[in-house]
């Protein structure tokens, strides 16, 4: 055989080798669905501030003077910019996953964003191991986006999830988690509050401004506590999946892996749309 007919073999050889490796569907079906789903969260408006604005008027509705149900939750707000900064870091994470399973697809995951700084704002708590997760993510990001992807590396990259993004987003599922119980609070003196003014109100004409302002918060409540209810079943399932990439990766292409990760991609999917 020729030198030149060799080589192009070998080529041809190569690439299918480099392309079985590298394009994984399933693993970039994973992925976009991770993200699209953790871009939706981070973009839902009822977050720390609007938790601790409604409790200020609920849990002091009888006051003498409007100061008395001054919000001062400038600290909150900083608290859900922080989560929002993890949110945008676990999107530009698998963004580049995706990448890594399928070379051909394209992402915009800038910005990445800064790590999160440890420290307590308001109400919330940002631990330094939680700090060290998020500094991790923004530096290893920041490596793989000016150095270039190379597909072969999903083991290497996959290989560091358990120990920085799994963490980051358990530690995102427990605050969905806590902030769901504080709605169920909230609900519950909403109701004691509509109660109460009913109740005791010998104005009748009082009674059905009390019932309108009441139903309206209250689907608000039932909105928001629905929405986070599904958030810590998302997380959850995202975490399994990645887990089951990070125990396969010496056998992406089994059919049994692959029918296993696609019903977490289903998942993440019925829930989305």
């Amino acid at each position: 055989m020729a030198l030149s007919l060799r080589n192009t073999c070998l080529l041809f050889f190569c690439a299918a080798v480099f392309t079985r490796c590298a394009n994984v569907k399933e693993v970039n079906a994973f992925a976009t669905g991770s993200r699209q789903t953790l871009d939706k969260q981070r973009s839902e408006d009822f977050g720390y501030y609007a938790y601790y604005h409604d409790s200020t008027y609920l849990y002091h509705y009888l006051p003498d003077h409007l100061r008395d149900v001054d919000c001062h939750c400038d600290a909150e707000k900083q608290a859900d910019a922080h989560i929002a900064g993890e949110y945008n870091q676990l999107c530009a994470y698998f963004a580049a996953l995706a990448r890594f399973a399928d070379p051909g697809s394209y992402f915009n995951f800038a910005p990445i964003g800064s790590p999160v700084p440890a420290g307590t704002y308001g109400h919330v708590n940002f631990s330094a191991q939680e700090a060290s997760y998020s500094a991790y993510v923004a530096t290893a990001l920041t490596t793989l986006t000016t150095t270039g992807y190379k597909a072969k590396k999903i083991k290497v990259f996959m290989a560091e999830y358990r120990d920085s993004v799994a963490p980051l987003i358990m530690l995102l599922k427990i605050r969905a988690d806590n902030l769901a119980g504080r709605i169920v609070n909230l609900q519950l003196q909403l109701d004691r509050v509509a109660d109460s003014l009913i109740s005791y109100t010998t104005d009748k004409a009082v009674k059905m401004p009390v019932l309108f302002v009441y139903e309206r918060k209250r689907k608000e409540l039932d909105a928001a506590l629905a929405h986070y209810q599904q958030r810590v079943k998302e997380l959850e399932t995202i975490i399994a999946g990645g887990q089951l990439i990070v125990d396969n990766l010496d056998n992406l292409h089994s059919a049994s892996f692959k029918n296993k990760l696609m019903g977490f991609v289903n998942a993440l999917a019925s829930n989305y749309h």
